[in-house]
């Protein structure tokens, strides 16, 4: 399977916030994230700043 792992950078730290995302759906500045057995979590003012495909890795970033 590909999921992949969802890290948020914030205040010059990276961390992680889930493992094996199935889905990101973006309004706006708003991400619902949701995983492969359905948690969900919402990040608000956040902003896509890598996807690396390769290693399954997506980064968002709080937006100032």
């Amino acid at each position: 399977m590909c999921e992949s792992t969802l890290y948020l950078e914030e205040g010059g730290h990276v961390r992680e916030q889930m493992r094996e995302v199935a889905r990101i759906v973006f309004e706006g500045d708003i991400a619902t994230v949701t995983d492969v057995v359905g948690e969900r979590i919402v990040l608000e003012h956040v902003e896509v700043k890598e996807i690396n495909f390769l290693s399954h890795g997506v980064v968002l970033r709080r937006k100032n």
